[in-house]
């Protein structure tokens, strides 16, 4: 059953029928409901006879409304509305990011997120400094827990591109230099080789120190083979470009751990593994990432190999082969003719022209603390904490600018619960920084002409200084919290106690004749606690025990006799 039509639109379709031209299109008409108390619209000229009729039979009287065009012909047409400029969302939507002040730290957390299904991340360098930033797609939650647990300073992303407590915003850190692992690889601390045994070994070193490094593996029934490359800077920052030998070492079993020990230990050398998941990224073998080898993948490109090394020496390098392995040339391998009787100086370029002695951790380095440096806020620790104690008794203190040597002759800086624990490694009173040794590393008569050791002062390196204290004076460092001034004692005898001693001469003078008696000769400890310290500084521990024996310290000078001797024996 159809619909029926309402009396409104059949009215408008009378209209538009009555109005319309052939061929133009009618003007468009809306509908509205009269105003109240406007006056009724003029009737049409033939009004019908009666008003339209319902289908139920009952006139529909409707309501009354008016009829006029949508817009008047001369009114202009309204201004466009300007379109809303659309800004795209970012690439990625990075949901929280962490500050770290180390790269393997961000490197252990980038596994971790790997390992929780977050494989996107991005991380930045932020500009003056070692810290990194990190940011990944993870929920805020978890990823501020992981991130946390991990080292980091871990900060939320809002919408509009903030860091929820934190200063910057989420596009300061896209701005800065961005990190890949390659970069954090590189940033990492040197450490010793590992004991993990490599097949294959890669050694790229200065031409001068080629046949040495070719020599030492023939000797351990090493493999060697030579590649020429062509050598530029990955990072881009140099343009420059140069051509060396690349060696490579391979074990029937394993490169010896000794020869690789050996070969890390020379100058402008870097001894490097393939890494597992990327055979063309070769990875120097003191750098020891917290992470497997499969995060390691890097695109390097065909027919190039990326070494990665101490950034110290050079910056991660590009290397392009020339051509193919080849064995080792003769030159490397032949002894090089005895030098002439009139030779007296070595032959130029044999000298490392920019060998810098440095202070660096070694976990195999001796632990023994023999002194104590201490910076300037450290001595009003040093007065609270040494009264009462051995220590406060025996240490001297030998001044600087801005740091001091705190020396003593028993061995009891070693329970100083802070300061910078040094040990000596002479010869004489040259002392290093406990856990460090030198790189590269120095035989005595060497450190002997490099330090200038003279038997006057003692010279102190540690991690980010080197500084040479005069042996004299030492300050005893009880003068930190006792008075500058003699203490004021009375003197003199009483009325009664004049008495009392003349009534004693008396007595005495009629009994016994006086005797005559010297007076006594005190000897001050502190002089031959001074001389103790300077000779065991001076790493004469024969001569320090002497000096305890003449003040009365049996038991100490028995120890350092005891070491005497047992230094004697090791020079045998």
């Amino acid at each position: 059953m159809d619909r029926p039509e309402s009396p409104l639109r059949r009215l408008l379709n009378r209209i538009s029928s009555e109005n319309g031209t052939a061929g133009t299109p009618p003007t468009p008409f809306v509908a509205r409901p009269a105003t109240r108390g406007a006056p009724p619209p003029t009737p049409p000229a033939h009004p019908p006879a009666h008003p339209p009729r319902q289908p139920g039979g009952g006139s529909d009287h409707g309501i009354r409304f008016s009829v006029r065009p949508a817009r008047p012909p001369d009114e202009d047409a309204p201004a466009p509305v300007p379109p809303v400029p659309y800004s795209p969302p970012p690439a990625v939507d990075w949901r929280v990011a962490g500050r770290f002040p180390a790269a393997h730290r961000a490197l252990g957390a980038i596994e971790a997120l790997q390992s929780a299904g977050a494989a996107e991340w991005s991380c930045h360098a932020e500009p003056g400094g070692w810290a990194v930033w990190l940011l990944s797609v993870i929920g805020p939650a978890v990823g501020a827990e992981l991130l946390t647990l991990h080292g980091a300073e871990a900060l939320p992303v809002l919408p509009h591109g903030a860091l929820a407590g934190g200063p910057g915003q989420l596009a300061d850190i896209l701005s800065w230099p961005r990190l890949d692992v390659v970069d954090l690889v590189s940033r990492l601390p040197l450490a010793p080789p590992g004991s993990t045994a490599r097949r294959t070994l890669h050694v790229l070193t200065a031409p001068q120190l080629l046949p040495s490094v070719v020599r030492q593996a023939l000797a351990f029934g090493v493999e060697v083979s030579t590649l020429a490359v062509r050598v530029r800077s990955l990072e881009g920052t140099d343009p420059t470009e140069r051509e060396t030998t690349l060696v490579s070492l391979e074990g029937s079993d394993a490169v010896p751990h000794a020869l690789t020990v050996a070969l890390s230990a020379l100058p402008r050398t870097a001894v490097c593994r393939p890494v597992v998941s990327c055979e063309r990224l070769l990875l120097d073998v003191r750098l020891h990432p917290p992470v497997s080898d499969a995060l390691l993948y890097s695109p390097v490109p065909e027919g190039e190999l990326w070494l990665v090394g101490d950034r110290e020496e050079w910056p991660p390098l590009r290397l392009e082969p020339l051509g193919s392995p080849a064995p080792v040339p003769a030159q490397l391998v032949g002894i090089p003719p005895e030098p002439l009787a009139s030779t007296r100086e070595l032959p130029e370029g044999a000298r490392e022209p920019s060998v810098e002695v440095r202070v660096v951790a070694d976990a195999g380095a001796d632990t023994a603390v023999d002194a104590v440096l201490l910076h300037d806020d450290e001595l009003p620790l040093l007065r609270r904490y040494l009264p009462g104690r051995p220590l406060g008794e025996s240490g001297f203190l030998l001044p600087g600018p801005g740091c001091h040597l705190l020396l003593e002759p028993a061995g009891l800086a070693r329970d100083l619960p802070f300061g910078t624990p040094l040990r000596r490694i002479g010869p004489g009173s040259l002392f290093l920084e406990s856990g460090h040794t030198l790189a590269p590393p120095l035989p005595p008569s060497a450190r002997a002409r490099l330090f200038a050791l003279d038997g006057t002062s003692a010279v102190v390196c540690w991690h980010g200084g080197r500084h040479r204290f005069p042996l004299t004076p030492m300050v005893p460092v009880w003068t930190l919290w006792t008075p500058p001034d003699p203490v004021e004692v009375s003197s003199g005898l009483s009325k009664a106690g004049r008495e009392l001693l003349d009534a004693l001469e008396t007595l005495a003078g009629t009994t016994t004749a006086p005797h005559p008696t010297d007076p006594t000769t005190l000897h001050d400890p502190g002089e031959a606690l001074e001389r103790a310290t300077r000779l065991r500084a001076l790493g004469d521990h024969e001569g320090a025990a002497e000096a305890y024996r003449s003040a009365g310290d049996l038991m100490e000078a028995a120890r350092l006799y005891e070491a005497a001797a047992l230094d004697a024996t090791e020079e045998q």
